[in-house]
């Protein structure tokens, strides 16, 4: 008996696509899943649990094959990706057709390298995918499309002969069926897929899908979705056959450049009333798809002379009018492109495809037209693709580049990753409508958008690489502030209301804590003023919940992100929140020039932290909450949240470096196993919990999201090795359950593990003040090379021996000040 070595399949890979555009995923077999590009209930609505059509159901909608052959060889066909279903192709009756052997999958966000490996191959094929992500211009990042090249090299010692297909089913959209037209220049073949009929179903629109590079290119402009696939042609005169645009494919090597735009015309039912020259029109029409001279060829293969007259003409026309139940007029509009090339031994040439969408039927729950940012810089899908094609240097060039900067460091391999992994997250979650705004979904179809909560937690990189949609989406939170000052908790349903969640206490720190921060990364002077009656209102909100003037909350404390899990009085998560945001508060009124309220901010900070030892502080950590005479003494890991933003900000922490330290030690020794992860609390033997605590479904839960803040602070006070260990413990778990890309927490593809970026920041120890022109950084190693990624600005910092050198390969900072603490 054969042994076969299982091992968990992937369930998540790299999103293709652009910001607010929709995506498709491809994943680690090979294909193309989730096609959310068509405006899907799971990126439009608010599903929370229910199983709402996510795309996954279209896997194979945009295929790949590869056909090679050396003189005097058999041709060898096999597909480039893991797909069988037996729709797809009856793989039980033509083995030929096999998936490749073995498929090498290296997802680095916005890239994706793929090695094809089979031993019937004479040739290596390896392919990129890349999304239009280009950090810095939102604009070309908001792309509806992607890039999917295919390098071939020649391994044989004689001439090699090799076609790559692509095919394009389109069964996601236009429930009518696809009018397609073609375009061609010197170098590429396009063809876009329009509506057959024009309406406001959200999946209405266009796809384009484009093939250039080297090689003779061939088509099939449109054509029947199911001969893209198979289907049987049974008839009893002309028997019966499998039919395919494969076999075609495996014979040839190219496609037989069919351009035809629509469906053929009706075959009428009595067909015996046609004139000979009505029955010769239609035959001409018919046999000029590749469906219909499929099966002319075979009949023809047997009788040279078929057909020799009308009746035979008829005969054969009648035989596709029965086969209607496979060939249905708005199942028209599949597409098809091929390039064909030769290779002399050890030769390497490249085929490239694009393929790019229009869906702009975007509309609230409340029936209005929401659209898509796209809108305003294309007209359509084959605007799209020209425009990716003719600037390939600005995006795909500046994608791949971006790519390469984040993982070139010394930091272990889970870094980067971990880096480039959740900015896949920003394409899978993101609103960019047509008037501008910008948000993320909490969860993909849960919650809400701009989760103040989330965000404050999720924003580093976003705000590093596209600093205008941060901003842009505070100022929209900003603008619901309620009169007592209380912010927003989420938008929804849409991105112009929100819900009654003002009563989470975190989240007034959380968002004036941002506030500096934005200020600092970008020195927009106009933001900070716009955004300071906002700080004035969420600072007095939360002081007035000090009852007894030592400083720190203890009124209506009970409701924050761990929204299943309720605390009660002077709380630490609470309390360290709020200390920092008063540190970000009264810097803030100093750049106001408010020296009072900022005199008055730092007497209370003062106070509080004075307050938070005597109230909180057992010797070890801080405890979890006390009211009145009642108090919980369970450990929480995210008690230095607070702490955590001032230093991944830049700002400085509120608590000496040594106390964070002892404190995470302990957090560590009891919260942190390497195999399970890191829970989000403990009661230590001896201490005393509550029912609130104990056995708490979210206090024994374990949040990426809250892994990664804590091993960014391990990493700002010198705990490299347990930030190893953390991030280390949160990839192999991921990676066991085949969700690398898809962190779940309050919904899938979660934007809280943003906060991955941080450690980033941690490792560089970076500080910056874009308005005062200043920059300092205190690695985590004397000997280090990290990414350094600021509002525009790209490059490379590198540590030799504690001298810090800066290499800019994007935006300039000619004129700053450069810090280096040791």
């Amino acid at each position: 008996m054969s042994k076969i070595i299982m091992t968990k399949p992937s369930e998540s890979g790299i999103a293709l696509g652009g910001i607010g555009a929709g995506s498709v995923e491809l994943m680690p077999d090979g294909e193309f899943h989730y096609w959310q590009i068509a405006n899907p209930p799971r990126m439009t609505d608010v599903c929370w649990e229910r199983k709402e059509y996510d795309g996954e159901s279209h896997t194979g909608a945009l295929s790949f094959w590869v056909r090679a052959q050396r003189e005097n060889s058999r041709p060898v066909v096999r597909r480039l990706g893991m797909k069988t279903d037996q729709d797809d192709f009856s793989y039980r009756m033509f083995p030929w057709s096999k998936p490749v052997e073995k498929i090498i999958f290296d997802g680095r966000f916005p890239v994706c390298e793929i090695e094809y490996e089979d031993r019937a191959l004479p040739c290596r094929i390896t392919g990129r995918a890349v999304s239009p992500f280009v950090p810095h211009h939102s604009d070309i990042s908001a792309a509806p499309g992607f890039y999917m090249d295919f390098e071939i090299e020649n391994t044989q010692d004689s001439e090699l002969t090799l076609s790559l297909l692509g095919t394009l089913v389109p069964e996601f959209c236009n429930k009518g069926g696809c009018r397609n037209i073609p375009g061609k220049d010197s170098e590429n073949i396009n063809i876009t897929l329009y509506p057959a009929q024009k309406t406001d179903a959200p999946d209405c629109g266009e796809v384009c899908l484009s093939i250039g590079g080297d090689g003779e290119k061939s088509c099939i402009t449109g054509e029947y979705r199911r001969f893209m696939r198979e289907y049987i042609f049974d008839d009893d005169k002309f028997g019966v056959s499998q039919e395919s645009v494969l076999f075609g494919f495996r014979e040839t090597g190219c496609l037989p450049d069919s351009e035809a735009v629509t469906p053929p015309p009706d075959i009428p039912e009595n067909s015996e009333s046609l004139s000979e020259e009505e029955t010769d029109r239609l035959f001409n029409i018919y046999t000029e798809y590749p469906f219909a001279a499929s099966v002319l060829q075979r009949i023809r293969d047997v009788n040279p002379s078929f057909p020799s007259d009308r009746d035979e003409k008829l005969s054969f026309l009648r035989s596709l009018r029965a086969q209607s139940r496979h060939i249905k007029p708005e199942e028209f509009g599949a597409a098809a492109l091929c390039s064909t090339v030769k290779l002399a031994p050890g030769e390497k040439k490249t085929v490239r495809f694009v393929m790019t969408w229009y869906f702009p039927n975007h509309f609230s729950k409340d029936g209005r037209r929401l659209g898509h940012y796209y809108e305003n810089l294309f007209s359509g899908a084959a605007d799209v693709n020209a425009f990716l094609r003719k600037n390939r240097a600005d995006v795909f060039d500046k994608a791949v580049a971006f790519s390469n900067l984040l993982y070139n460091t010394d930091l272990p391999e889970i870094y980067p990753e971990c880096w480039s992994g959740h900015l896949n997250t920003i394409i899978k979650c993101s609103w960019y409508l047509k008037d501008g705004k910008f948000a993320l979904w909490e969860g993909q179809g849960f919650c809400g958008f701009h989760t103040t909560d989330i965000t404050y937690h999720a924003s580093f990189g976003l705000l590093a690489l596209f600093p205008e949609l941060q901003l842009r989406q505070m100022r929209m939170g900003a603008a619901f502030q309620r009169d007592d000052g209380r912010v927003h908790h989420f938008f929804t349903p849409d991105l112009d209301h929100v819900d009654n969640g003002f009563d989470r206490v975190d989240m007034n720190n959380q968002f004036v804590l941002m506030v500096l921060r934005d200020y600092l990364y970008t020195g927009d002077t106009g933001y900070l003023s716009d955004m300071w009656p906002h700080v004035v209102s969420a600072v007095d909100s939360i002081r007035a919940l000090d009852t007894d003037g030592d400083g720190l909350p203890d009124r209506d404390t009970k409701r924050n992100t761990y929204d299943a899990w309720n605390f009660s009085g002077t709380t630490v998560y609470i309390s360290v929140l709020w200390l920092a945001a008063l540190k970000a508060a009264a810097q803030i009124a100093g750049e106001m020039g408010d020296n009072a309220r900022a005199f008055g901010w730092n007497a209370i900070l003062e106070k509080g932290l004075s307050s938070l030892e005597k109230r909180l502080w057992n010797g070890e950590y801080y405890n979890l909450w006390l009211s009145d005479s009642v108090k919980d003494e369970s450990l929480m890991t995210d008690q230095l949240d607070g702490e955590w933003f001032l230093r991944a900000a830049g700002i400085g922490g509120n608590i000496c470096d040594k106390r964070i330290k002892h404190v995470l030690q302990v957090i560590l020794d009891n919260n942190f196993d390497p195999d399970s992860g890191l829970i989000n609390a403990s009661c230590p033997e001896g201490r005393q919990t509550t029912l609130f605590t104990h056995k708490n479904c979210q206090a024994e839960a374990v949040w990426t999201g809250i892994g990664y803040v804590t091993a960014a602070l391990c990493l700002s006070v010198g705990l490299r090795n347990k930030a190893d260990e953390i991030v280390g413990s949160i990839h192999e778990n991921q990676a066991r359950f085949g969700l690398l890309w898809n962190h779940w927490e309050c919904g899938h593809h979660y934007t809280r593990p943003l906060s991955s970026w941080t450690t980033l920041t941690a490792a560089l120890g970076l500080k910056v003040d874009s308005a005062k022109k200043t920059i300092g950084f205190a690695p985590v190693a004397e000997n280090i090379t990290l990414p350094l990624c600021l509002p525009g600005i790209l490059g490379t910092v590198k540590v030799k021996n504690g001298s810090v050198s800066i290499h800019i390969t994007q935006g300039s900072i000619e004129g700053w000040t450069v810090l280096r603490k040791r």
